[in-house]
């Protein structure tokens, strides 16, 4: 009966440590990057890190489209698996309506751009320089070098809340001037950096 009476006690004793978990943490983010059941993002709030890898299971329920540059605010499970970016697991991602769409650098995957070319209604352009781009450029591409995007932009591409997806040669000018077109308060910049690592048709 002693050894009964025990037994009883162990296991509502383990189901008590089991119910005092932790609280699950919310904060706000910026989608960087899509993979099949996680997220790359980078963070708003003060949560101790400033970009995370978000998992998740394939059956949890999201009523919108994750995309690159996507403000949401995520519900976070609290153990977080230290790497960086670190690994967290989430039990809900929500779109942050509240936050208007505001200019902010965004970096995507060549990948990332063919599908957003494929799925159309994007500018893509070209900062290399006019010898560059003669030599073989993406197809529709228009060619602002970027040495002259603070003059032409606003010429050139004047809708500022435009889809723009910007490439040079190797990434290191597409940065540039992705970050000049934010300053310039264009909303939609997205930069894919280097037309070397494009695997894609490109045109003369």
């Amino acid at each position: 009966m002693k050894r009964i009476f025990a037994f009883i006690l162990f296991f509502i004793l383990i189901l008590s440590g089991c119910s005092g978990k932790s609280d699950n943490i919310i904060f706000s983010a910026v989608i960087e990057s899509v993979s099949e059941n996680s997220i790359t993002v980078t963070t708003n709030d003060a949560v101790g890190f400033d970009k995370a890898t978000v998992g998740y299971d394939k059956n949890m329920k999201i009523d919108f489209v994750l995309e690159a540059g996507r403000k949401v605010t995520i519900t976070i499970l609290p153990q977080i698996r230290e790497s960086y970016p670190v690994q967290v697991t989430a039990v809900r991602i929500e779109p942050d309506e509240e936050t208007a769409m505001t200019a902010e650098y965004r970096k995507i995957s060549a990948e990332e751009a063919k599908e957003r070319i494929d799925e159309g209604n994007v500018i893509i352009l070209d900062v290399r320089t006019q010898a560059e781009y003669d030599e073989g450029h993406i197809r529709d591409a228009v060619l602002i070098p970027d040495s002259e995007i603070k003059d032409k932009a606003e010429t050139v591409l004047p809708d500022k809340n435009a889809t723009i997806l910007v490439y040079c040669r190797t990434g290191r000018r597409s940065a540039l001037a992705a970050n000049e077109l934010v300053r310039m308060g264009y909303t939609g910049v997205y930069d894919f950096g280097g037309i070397v690592d494009w695997p894609y048709e490109i045109v003369q």
